[in-house]
């Protein structure tokens, strides 16, 4: 059973996050607040929430700053950053908060579950949409935010799976894209991971962004 919390200042969003979520029989909506404060309490008082769904923009605490202090609260769950266009300029502050994907708040149910189901197994997500506007934002900034990957010896194969996860593909998109299995992709991302120093898949995605990899 995957437990979720569900974090947002607007009643209507949390109401409908969590309905979908818990139509779904692996799923447990273990928390609802309305600011980060409520949240973090929420994450002291259950230590089994698996993965967070947080809002940005909120009263008392707002989403990035309760991410950051989830780093000193022991089995913190996996955040998921919920955000819309008004807010990419957040998202790479999200990154370097511990974020560990990001979904539109206009994303679809089948999304939204997905999400929590990839998150919680492990692995990051990063939105094509979120992905783009990140790309914009990283372009805008100039060429001292270029990143030189020389260092990290990836392999050809390598450097086409990281600009695919800069590209916001999961691992079998990413499969088909190249005519690889599920299995030998999800080696090729722990070897980038590994060999890039990214703390998860969507840092990786920054850094093929920052590098000039994505599309």
């Amino acid at each position: 059973m995957i437990r979720v919390a569900v974090v947002d200042d607007q009643q209507l969003v949390r109401d409908g996050f969590s309905l979908i979520l818990r139509s779904q029989a692996d799923i447990h909506v273990a928390a609802e607040a309305a600011d980060g404060r409520q949240f973090l309490d929420a994450v002291r008082r259950d230590p089994r929430i698996d993965v967070a769904l947080v809002d940005i923009r909120m009263p008392v605490l707002d989403g990035l700053q309760a991410t950051r202090e989830l780093a000193a609260i022991p089995h913190a769950p996996a955040v998921i950053v919920v955000t819309t266009f008004d807010d990419d300029v957040y998202v790479l502050d999200a990154v370097a908060a511990g974020a560990r994907g990001f979904l539109l708040k206009r994303c679809s149910a089948a999304d939204l579950i997905a999400a929590v189901r990839t998150v919680a197994a492990g692995e990051a997500i990063l939105s094509v949409e979120v992905t783009g506007a990140v790309l914009d934002r990283v372009r805008a900034t100039g060429p001292t935010t270029h990143v030189d990957l020389s260092a990290c010896r990836l392999t050809p194969r390598e450097t086409d799976v990281l600009a695919l996860i800069g590209a916001g593909q999961n691992n079998s998109e990413i499969a088909e894209r190249l005519y690889l299995s599920v299995s030998t992709v999800k080696t090729h991302v722990t070897n980038v991971l590994a060999k890039t120093g990214s703390r998860d898949r969507v840092a990786a995605a920054i850094l093929a962004i920052q590098a000039g990899l994505a599309p």
